[in-house]
């Protein structure tokens, strides 16, 4: 992942007094104290409007103000925040992969119902976390292979869409990880009012009461809370379950 970090530092090196210099300006100095400012927020202290912070998220090349805050905060936590004490700096490669061979086995049952519910459904439909979309992107190519249609939906874009989609014709995995899933807990709302089953891969400080969701959960101590480890996990998972797609009998 290209670091936005440097892109917004880039930004506030402009030559020339520019209203997207100011922005970057401001944003760097809450970014040494760790503070992430929502887009009104950020509006009234550069006293510009919001649409000019949209625009100025799109020339750091985010696709808007949310993946922008998203990307921030994730390089601020793998650089600035001390590691998860539980997790060991000497874990061996082999005791990293008994760990996710060890959550794989707990977790069996959600990988086979999942298999079975995509080979039933006419589509898949993945809400990602911004952490998680390099491990959806490989999912939504691991599917369409084998021919099954997938999509990752656009929070940006298509939230407006939701209501007009026939979700129980639909697969729907929800995948929340990091801070910012403000957008994907008001789908994970509206999805279970309307009665459908949802799949959700998240970190262990969620907790479901609704019969039809099924959770898996991250190991949070491997994991180590950061988007690398995760996405790593996630491929390998994903791995797996082309594999049980090819399968008739497990």
């Amino acid at each position: 992942m290209n670091s936005i970090y440097k892109k917004v530092d880039n930004l506030s090196r402009d030559n020339r007094e520019t209203t997207f210099k100011q922005i970057a300006q401001q944003i760097l100095k809450d970014f040494s104290k760790g503070l992430f400012r929502t887009q009104d927020e950020l509006a009234k202290k550069c006293f510009v409007s919001k649409s000019t912070i949209t625009q100025f998220a799109k020339i750091a090349e985010c696709t808007g103000f949310r993946e922008l805050q998203v990307r921030l905060k994730i390089e601020y936590e793998n650089n600035f925040t001390e590691k998860n004490a539980n997790y060991s700096k000497h874990l061996t490669v082999r005791e990293y992969y008994v760990s996710f061979e060890k959550w794989i086995s707990e977790n069996y049952d959600f990988l086979i119902e999942f298999a079975n519910d995509i080979k039933k459904k006419e589509e898949v439909f993945l809400f990602p976390s911004f952490q998680t979309q390099y491990a959806s992107t490989f999912l939504i190519d691991v599917l369409e292979k084998h021919d099954y249609q997938a999509n990752i939906f656009n929070l940006e874009k298509d939230l407006n869409k939701l209501k007009k989609i026939e979700w129980e014709k639909k697969l729907v995995l929800l995948i929340l990880t990091g801070r910012d899933n403000g957008s994907l807990k008001l789908i994970y709302e509206y999805l279970t009012s309307i009665g459908s089953k949802v799949y959700i891969i998240c970190s262990t400080n969620w907790k479901f009461d609704d019969d039809n969701t099924k959770a898996m959960y991250f190991d949070n101590k491997l994991c180590q809370r950061n988007y690398v480890d995760r996405n790593f996990w996630l491929i390998n998972l994903f791995k797996l379950l082309e594999e049980l797609l090819m399968t008739t009998e497990y």
